[in-house]
C-alpha cells in the first residue's frame, strides 16, 4: 500500500472532523431548537396532507362552486409542499452520499497510514534483530549505573520510537472505525431518504391526477356558467321580438274591434257610449308606477352584469331576483293586460302583462299560473304562484321591466 506521510494525518483528522461537525443529526446532536423546527414543518405537512385527503373526496358534481375552487387550492398547496420537500430529499441523498464518501476516502487514507506504521514497526523489529545497539547493552549490564533514569534513558535509545509508532497506529485504527461507522450511517440515511423519496413521488403523482380531476370540473362550471348567460342573452333578445309582436298583434286587435265614426256627431255619440262597459282599458298615461310589489320578500339580485363570486365570469342579468317561499301568491305590480301565460325556456311558467305605452312586466319561474292569455287585471291581483321552474336553483321570482321590448332596471319604479 501507498504509505502516507506524518503530515498528512492532521489534514485526515481535520477533514474528519468537518464530516463529523457538519453531520448533526447523523451522529444524534440534533439541537432542541432543530426538533421544534421539525415537528412545526411536520405539522404543517399533516395540515396540508388532511385537506388533500379531503379535497380529493369531494364529490365534483354535487359540490358548491366555492368547495371546488377551495378544493382545488388545498390540492395546490399540498403539491407545492410535497415538490419542496422532494427537493429537499434529494439535497439530503446528495448531502449524505457526498457525507459517505467522505468517509470512506477518510477511513482508505487512515488504512494506508496503518500500513505505513506497521511497515515501520517491522522495519525496527528486523533492525533490532539483526544489529542490536551492543554499547546500549553494555551500559544496561554495568553495575555502576544503578540510578533507574539512567537505564530507562538507554532503554530508549534501545527501543527508538516504536511506543510512539504503536501509539499513532491504536489512533489511526480507531479513527478508521469512527470513518467507517460515519460512512456506514451516511449510506443508511441516504437510503432511508431514498424510500421517503419514492413515497412522496407516488403521492405527488396522485395529488396531480387529483386535481387535475377537480379542474376540469370547475372548468366544466365555468363552461356552463358562460353558456347560461349567452342562452339568457338569446332569451332576452327572444322576449324582446316576442313583447313586439304581442304588442302588435294587440295593437291589431284592438283597432278592428273599434268601427269607424259615420261623422262629427257619431263621434261624439260613440265618445259619450264609450264611459260604459265592455270597452278594452285606455292606454296608460304619462311615467309608468308599481302599484304593487310583485313579492313581499327582499331582493336577492339586483339588475346589470352579474359577477360570478367564485369564477369571476359576467353575465347580465335582466330583470330583480325577488326571495320567495315555494307557492307564494305573485301579484301584477300594476293595472294590465296579460300578453301572454305560459311556458318559455330558460324562465318555466311565466307570465308577461302589457300595461300600455310599450311598458311590460315580466314574471318568471313560477310554480303555477293564475291568468290566461288575454285577462286583464288589476295592480295587486293575483296572477300566479312562486316557483322554481326553468333555469333556476331554487324558489324566488324573477321579474322584469321592459320598455319596447328592451329590459331596464326595475328597481327604480318600486
Amino acid at each position: 500500500m501507498r504509505a502516507v506521510p506524518r503530515s498528512f494525518r492532521p489534514i485526515l483528522v481535520a477533514a474528519l472532523a468537518l464530516v463529523i461537525v457538519s453531520t448533526p443529526m447523523a451522529l444524534g446532536f440534533a439541537t432542541a431548537q432543530d426538533s421544534g423546527v421539525d415537528d412545526l414543518r411536520r405539522q404543517r405537512e399533516d395540515a396540508r396532507r388532511d385537506a388533500a385527503e379531503v379535497a380529493a373526496e369531494l364529490d365534483a358534481l354535487g359540490a358548491e362552486d366555492q368547495e371546488l375552487v377551495d378544493a382545488v387550492a388545498a390540492l395546490d398547496a399540498h403539491i407545492a409542499l410535497q415538490e419542496a420537500l422532494i427537493d429537499a430529499a434529494e439535497l439530503t441523498i446528495a448531502d449524505a452520499e457526498a457525507r459517505a464518501d467522505q468517509a470512506t476516502a477518510a477511513a482508505a487514507a487512515l488504512d494506508d497510514e496503518m500500513e505505513a506504521i506497521r511497515t515501520r514497526l517491522r522495519r525496527r523489529a528486523v533492525e533490532a534483530f539483526v544489529s542490536p545497539r551492543l554499547d546500549a547493552i553494555e551500559q544496561l549490564n554495568n553495575d555502576d549505573l544503578l540510578e533507574a533514569e539512567i537505564k530507562q534513558t538507554y532503554v530508549g535509545e534501545l527501543v527508538g520510537d516504536e511506543y510512539e509508532l504503536i501509539d499513532r497506529l491504536r489512533t489511526a485504527r480507531s479513527s478508521r472505525d469512527e470513518a467507517e461507522r460515519l460512512a456506514a450511517q451516511a449510506a443508511a440515511d441516504a437510503e432511508t431518504e431514498r424510500r421517503a423519496l419514492v413515497e412522496r413521488l407516488d403521492e405527488l403523482d396522485t395529488s396531480r391526477r387529483e386535481v387535475e380531476t377537480l379542474r376540469a370540473a370547475v372548468a366544466e362550471r365555468i363552461r356552463e356558467w358562460e353558456s347560461l348567460g349567452r342562452e339568457y342573452e338569446q332569451a332576452d333578445a327572444e322576449i324582446t321580438r316576442r313583447i313586439r309582436t304581442l304588442e302588435a298583434e294587440e295593437e291589431a286587435r284592438i283597432a278592428a274591434s273599434t268601427p269607424e265614426p259615420a261623422g262629427p256627431e257619431a263621434a261624439d255619440a260613440d265618445v259619450a257610449e264609450a264611459d260604459g262597459a265592455g270597452d278594452p282599458p285606455p292606454p296608460v298615461e304619462g311615467p309608468f308606477a308599481v302599484t304593487s310589489r310583485p313579492v313581499p320578500g327582499a331582493i336577492s339580485s339586483s339588475f346589470g352584469p352579474r359577477v360570478h363570486p367564485i369564477f369571476g365570469s359576467v353575465r347580465t342579468h335582466y330583470g330583480l331576483d325577488f326571495r320567495g317561499s315555494m307557492g307564494q301568491t305573485i301579484s301584477a305590480a300594476a293595472d294590465g293586460t296579460v300578453l301572454s301565460a305560459g311556458w318559455m325556456n330558460g324562465y318555466g311558467w311565466t307570465v308577461l302583462l302589457s300595461h300600455g305605452n310599450g311598458i311590460t312586466t315580466f314574471y318568471a319561474h313560477q310554480s303555477e299560473l293564475l291568468v290566461a292569455t288575454g285577462d286583464t287585471v288589476a295592480g295587486g291581483d293575483a296572477i300566479g304562484r312562486v316557483g322554481s321552474s326553468g333555469w333556476s336553483t331554487g324558489a324566488h321570482l324573477h321579474w322584469e321591466l321592459r320598455i319596447d321590448g328592451v329590459a331596464v332596471d326595475p328597481e327604480p319604479y318600486l
